[in-house]
């Protein structure tokens, strides 16, 4: 038979939960006090003590026997991570200012350099211009002299005509007549240096005459056409030559003499030598301004204009 059933048991089972009641009553009663003394400590504060006076020392000691005091009640808080934190935000703050100041440091230099190279590259193109001008002047201010040279030496040339169709036939330079050949036969060609096409045929037939006949005429240099004279019938028609007989006066005489002995056969127009001209074979010679060099005033060669 089940002893649950019984009446026997039944007591028996009563008795077992009376004692167990019994036992339990005080677990429950400490627990409860130590909560409530927690709760007032939390809700009194750090001192409970000094408020609830003689009636809490049982409370306390509970408390105390469970290891809960006053002092932890309270949970110490951290300790202050600000000031880390500031640490950490200037250092961040102190390197980006750094990369900005070097970036702005580095746009300055370059912003430096750029103007030197554009001051460099400024200075020597207005070097060249002012080298490139001063060719150009230079240049213009010799073909202008070259061209009053020439423009002087026609005038002159047509002054000397004038005069010698007026002034009384005089004899040429005493070495003339003793240095002219007597022949305008050809037995050479004469070399003749052009810068402006060929020289007209009466022109180069002379000059093989003369190569032919005069002594050392052979081996001077002959200056034919040049563009930038200014006399239009003389060296850019190419009827003008000039025998560069440099300080050679002798040949340069013997050259003169050989023109005006022969003068219809070679079909001269007009001489010009140290700084004189000879308009026809038995005129005289007519004085030319100075012009300022050996060149210029004809005393390093025999200008010699033939008639086209």
């Amino acid at each position: 038979m089940d002893p649950r059933t019984t009446s026997s048991g039944r007591a028996a089972r009563s008795r077992r939960a009376a004692r167990l009641r019994t036992t339990r009553r005080p677990g429950l009663l400490l627990g409860a006090a130590a909560a409530g003394a927690l709760l007032v400590n939390v809700v009194v504060g750090a001192d409970p003590a000094a408020q609830a006076g003689p009636e809490t020392t049982g409370s306390a000691s509970v408390a105390a026997e469970l290891g809960l005091t006053a002092g932890t009640g309270a949970i110490e808080a951290p300790a202050d991570l600000q000031p880390l934190e500031d640490l950490a935000a200037s250092r961040g703050s102190r390197e980006a200012e750094e990369v900005t100041a070097q970036q702005a440091q580095a746009a300055a230099d370059q912003a430096v350099l750029d103007q030197q190279r554009a001051e460099a590259e400024a200075a020597a193109a207005a070097q060249r211009a002012a080298e490139e001008a001063a060719a150009a002047e230079a240049a213009a201010a010799a073909e202008a002299a070259a061209a009053a040279a020439e423009a002087e030496e026609a005038a002159a040339a047509e002054a000397a005509a004038e005069e010698a169709e007026e002034a009384p036939a005089s004899s040429a330079p005493s070495s003339a007549a003793s240095a002219a050949g007597s022949s305008t036969a050809s037995t050479a060609t004469a070399t003749i240096t052009n810068t402006s096409g060929a020289v007209k045929a009466v022109v180069q037939a002379a000059a093989n005459a003369v190569v032919s006949n005069v002594a050392g005429a052979g081996s001077i240099t002959l200056g034919g056409t040049r563009a930038s004279a200014a006399d239009p019938g003389g060296h850019p028609s190419g009827l003008a030559l000039d025998y560069m007989t440099m300080s050679d006066t002798a040949l340069g005489n013997a050259i003169v003499a050989y023109h005006v002995a022969h003068w219809d056969e070679l079909g001269v127009d007009y001489l010009i030598y140290q700084q004189k001209m000879l308009s026809s074979p038995g005129g005289s010679w007519s004085p030319m301004a100075d012009r300022g060099s050996a060149t210029a005033n004809h005393y390093d060669h025999v200008h010699v204009n033939y008639v086209g």
